[in-house]
Parts: structure tokens; C-alpha cells; sequence
């Protein structure tokens, strides 16, 4: 199967099943309009963060954002060296790391005005059940 459907808590980010019409998580009622594919393995910057909510605002510049491990693309100059980290904090494996690293990704280039990143790269380490990602790259600015 090449996708699969849930229905997702929008409380707690439980991945429930179509045919559930509470959270087995934690008991939110759900409904049919709550249902999206899941892609397994893959995703996109509009994954459901479980404790923030952008407002229509900030999802439009999140939306903007160049990420990319490539050199600096045109139509953008170098800022300078960044740098950003994330954590599991000993749950949800590496889906809680890219979290948590994404969120401070998204923090450093709004915060800091950059278009987004080049030359980025992501070094995972592995302790048990702690898992952190330590990304770094050339900050972009556009042109």
C-alpha cells in the first residue's frame, strides 16, 4: 500500500484509524473531516506539531522557507554559518527529534529574518532511547 488513511487527534496527534470515532489515546471524539494520508517514511513542513499552532501568518512564511542540502540557490546570498539541534526527550523516536529540530529551525530563520537554509546538513546521535539531530548550514537571504 502505497498511503494510508488516519484519522489524527487534534488533541494529542494520535494516528487513529478511519473507523474510529474516539481517540485511543486520550478519548477526543473524532470525525470523518480529521481523516489525512499518511505517507509512510515521508512528510512535509505542515506535519501536525503536537504543541504549536501557527497562525495563518506564520504558516505563510514557514510555507516560504528554501531548505535544501545543495548549494545556495539563485536568487538568495549567504547570511552566515547556522546552526539548530532537536531532541526526542526519550520518546517518539526520531519523529520527536525531527520535531522538535524543525520547530528550531523554523524559530532561528523567522527570528533572525533568513529565507531559509543551504548546505544543510543533519547528524543524528543515538543514545538508547534519546535520540538528537544536529543540523547546520548557510543561513539564506534573498537576493
Amino acid at each position: 500500500m502505497l498511503t494510508q488513511r488516519y484519522r489524527v487527534c487534534p488533541n494529542c496527534q494520535h494516528e487513529n484509524l478511519t473507523d474510529a470515532n474516539f481517540c485511543l489515546s486520550c478519548g477526543t471524539k473524532l470525525d470523518a473531516s480529521m481523516e489525512i494520508v499518511k505517507l509512510p517514511h515521508a512528510g512535509d513542513q505542515k506535519f501536525a506539531h503536537p504543541t504549536v499552532e501557527l497562525t495563518p501568518d506564520e504558516q505563510a512564511v514557514v510555507d516560504q522557507l528554501v531548505m535544501t542540502s545543495g548549494t545556495i540557490p539563485n536568487g538568495f546570498t549567504r547570511g552566515g554559518a547556522i546552526f539548530a539541534d532537536g531532541d526526542n526527550h526519550g520518546e517518539n523516536g526520531y519523529k520527536g527529534a525531527w520535531e522538535d529540530l524543525t520547530l528550531n529551525l523554523w524559530r532561528l530563520c523567522i527570528g533572525q529574518n533568513y529565507a531559509g537554509i543551504a548546505n544543510l546538513k543533519i547528524e543524528p546521535t543515538v543514545r538508547g532511547q534519546f535520540i538528537s539531530l544536529l543540523a547546520y548550514g548557510d543561513a539564506l537571504l534573498k537576493a
